[in-house]
């Protein structure tokens, strides 16, 4: 026989460590089933906190609260957990690397921006100048990658007849 839930939202809040603001979201959007009330105020048995639990884990792996409920929709349907969890990880590890890409980018940048001397951005290489080409339909800033271990712009050579 099943026990009837016993949890306010603020026990069950703590116990899965958030906040009840968050558990009250989670509900609204879907995440979570609405709770049996007792004298108008939420109860919550201990299955919440495993799902508390799950969301969190979903949420630190980059899945959206979108892609968490329609993994919570699969799983609760009866698709068991590998289907879907196989699912929505191949369609976010493609995410994940163009992040970890950019952020290898950034961090490069950074390191030659940080031993930068130039004068004024026109002589250094980490910042475009007229006539270089734009990316500015990109989302994303192009970092500009610069070869060799400092900034510095080669100077123009000029050419003659």
């Amino acid at each position: 026989m099943d026990e009837a839930p016993q949890m306010t939202i603020g026990e069950a809040a703590s116990k899965a460590g958030v906040a009840a603001s968050a558990i009250r979201y989670y509900e609204s959007v879907g995440l979570l089933p609405e709770p049996e009330r007792e004298h108008g105020q939420r109860r919550y048995g201990n299955e919440v906190v495993g799902r508390l639990g799950f969301i969190g884990v979903a949420q630190q792996a980059g899945l959206s609260l979108e892609e968490i409920k329609r993994l919570v929709g699969e799983i609760d349907a009866g698709a068991g957990l590998g289907g879907p969890i196989r699912s929505a990880s191949a369609g976010k590890l493609p995410e994940v690397e163009a992040l970890i890409e950019r952020a290898t980018a950034m961090k490069g940048w950074l390191e030659l921006a940080s031993a930068c001397d130039c004068a004024t951005p026109e002589e250094c290489a980490l910042f475009p100048v007229g006539g270089e080409a734009s990316h500015a339909d990109t989302p994303a800033i192009e970092l500009i990658r610069v070869p060799g271990a400092h900034c510095r712009r080669e100077p123009a050579t000029a050419t003659g007849p």
